[in-house]
């Protein structure tokens, strides 16, 4: 294993140097990216401004500090590890622009923090042979491609939930979701879910626009059906608008939204309004200690969750755990590779048992996500943060 690995595994020993120069003249890569400066260049995009704000700020922070460790622990090959930021505003055609601008500079991306910006960079990341470290779990990667997506896929985050709520005894479900893409996944998704597990029923559905300022009428719709409990797939404002729309209709039922919610600054946002519960599936960087599958996992998330407070002065949230993690994947490969850029694509696909801060990673050609339902837990919103609830397997 690498010395990457190394800094997360007592057991890991760093790759000899004579060992990766053969490697590399044997397989016949071109010459590692950071051999003429002594530095590898990740290339950050993240939403530090616009809706998607709310997890971009935190994703910097987080891969900032991967960065910091990475480079205290001997860098990259003995290189020095590098980050090239910029703000795609919450806006795929910023996302191309910022993603151009770092082409040919950089030995790989992290980012964006959404997957429409995600998706409009895909061709680039695709034509230069670079990988692509997505941070939003609504992207669906192709097989083989040069994009991965973060966290958990959306119909594990959603099985998990409708099973958590069958235990509970709710069986009737209703869905509110936004009219963009990742809410239009977490419909077909939740509806997905349902429909696999015994008794559950969809209990009315309604949609609305990402810009809209009431959902009283698509609430008082579901209403009539019913429902024990009621999944808001939206993030951000639109999320907001439709808790404060519960309030004025009446309806008073367990709420369940998208992990792209798991922030202080929304939880912030909506605490005058907040459902009660408002369940969130969640991945391992929110469980409780206790649930953690080995005294390695409890000593990483401890260290993460130090250093992070230590630089901050609060607990991360969703958006520094998938950074954090995805400058480490990005990474591992890169020293994998010895530095070829277009080689570490084989080499992330290659990474197998990897523990991140938000789950055990398993990649492979067919799988660029590496994260499944076992990786999901329960965790409630509350005013003063996010507890946790349960689920795990």
């Amino acid at each position: 294993m690498s010395a990457i690995t190394a800094a997360r595994s007592p057991r890991a020993r760093r790759l000899a140097p004579w060992v990766v120069a053969a490697a590399l003249a044997l397989s016949g890569c071109s010459t590692p990216a950071a051999a003429d400066d002594g530095v590898y260049r990740i290339g950050l995009i993240t939403s530090q401004t616009g809706p998607g704000s709310q997890l971009g700020i935190g994703e910097l922070r987080g891969a900032e500090l991967a960065v910091e460790q990475i480079n205290a622990d001997g860098g990259v090959n003995g290189a020095t590890l590098e980050l090239i930021t910029a703000d795609d505003q919450s806006n795929p055609s910023q996302a191309v622009l910022q993603a151009r601008k770092m082409l040919g500079r950089v030995d790989a991306f992290v980012g964006p923090s959404t997957s429409g910006p995600c998706k409009a960079i895909a061709p680039l990341a695709e034509s230069a042979k670079v990988i692509d470290y997505c941070l939003s779990p609504g992207l669906k990667p192709e097989p083989g491609g040069w994009q991965w997506s973060a966290s958990v896929a959306t119909h594990d985050l959603t099985s998990r939930l409708v099973d958590y709520w069958k235990s509970e005894g709710i069986t009737r479900v209703g869905l509110l979701t936004q009219t963009d893409s990742s809410g239009a996944e977490g419909a077909e998704s939740t509806k997905a879910a349902i429909d696999e597990i015994d008794g559950m029923e969809l209990a009315g559905e309604a949609t609305f626009s990402p810009d809209a300022v009431s959902v009283t009428a698509q609430l008082q719709q579901i209403a009539k059906h019913k429902p024990q409990a009621l999944v808001v797939w939206a993030t951000g404002a639109g999320a907001g608008v439709a808790f404060k729309g519960m309030g004025q209709v009446g309806l008073d039922i367990p709420v369940a939204t998208t992990d792209g919610n798991l922030t202080y600054a929304f939880v912030d946002r909506v605490k005058h309004f907040l459902p009660d519960p408002l369940l969130i599936p969640a991945t391992r960087d929110f469980w409780d200690p206790a649930e953690y599958p080995n005294d390695e996992v409890r000593e990483l998330e401890a260290n993460y969750h130090d250093a992070y407070v230590s630089a901050h002065g609060e607990q991360p949230d969703f958006g520094p755990g998938v950074a954090y993690d995805g400058v480490y994947l990005v990474a591992e490969a890169l020293e994998r590779a010895g530095g070829d850029s277009a080689e570490a694509r084989t080499e992330l696909e290659r990474i197998k048992d990897f523990d991140g801060v938000v789950g055990t990673y398993n990649f492979s050609v067919e799988d660029h996500r590496g994260l499944t339902e076992k990786d999901v837990a329960i965790v409630q919103a509350t005013e003063d943060g996010f507890e946790f609830i349960g689920g795990v397997e």
